[in-house]
């Protein structure tokens, strides 16, 4: 289940165009939240910068449209995690978590067109988390998430993804925000 939260109060998610003159999107050998491009999407390192768990990921591609070939078994949801303690500090997380289930309405919904941007809008910032669709072969794609016209993600998509069943979770470091304090040698 996705937590209302997580859609609101982000900022700098990737939403794309999903109608069907977009790019496809591009497969990939597999889902990785900890991409730089994710993790800028999701606002938790700032565009181009690396994070600081000092182990490199691949580039992400962009998002794009479902291609029609592309069949997957279960999606991969990257959100905000809130933070982590080790015995280097407080980290901020990111959440990693994979759903099952009858994953045709995800892709439906995911392959519908965002609307002409244009209108009234609220200033309040909502934006979706990054998703992962991964086939049976284990190969990924990051799907664009239909806007309305004010930019808001497609509610559709967070009805879809509400009706699939969580089968894993879990967190990763991604900054180090409050070290901790070294012990003098003595």
């Amino acid at each position: 289940m996705l937590p209302a939260a997580v859609l609101l109060g982000l900022a700098g998610c990737t939403t794309g165009e999903p109608a069907a003159d977009a790019p496809a999107a591009v497969v990939v050998g597999s889902a990785d939240c900890m991409s730089a491009q994710v993790l800028a999407d999701l606002g938790l390192v700032a565009d181009g910068a690396t994070p600081g768990t000092g182990t490199p990921h691949p580039d992400a591609p962009e998002t794009g449209r479902v291609p029609d070939d592309f069949l997957p078994v279960s999606v991969v949801v990257c959100a905000p995690g809130g933070t982590l303690h080790d015995s280097s500090g407080t980290w901020v997380a990111l959440t990693a978590s994979r759903l099952e289930g009858d994953l045709d309405p995800l892709v439906a919904a995911l392959r519908r067109p965002s609307a002409p941007r244009g209108g009234t809008c609220s200033s309040a910032a909502v934006t979706a988390p990054s998703l992962w669709l991964v086939d049976a072969l284990g190969r990924a794609i990051r799907p664009a998430w239909p806007t309305d016209s004010c930019g808001t993600p497609d509610p559709a998509v967070t009805r879809a993804l509400d009706a699939l069943e969580e089968t894993g979770r879990e967190q990763y470091p991604v900054r180090l925000v409050v070290p901790t304090a070294a012990t003098p040698a003595g």
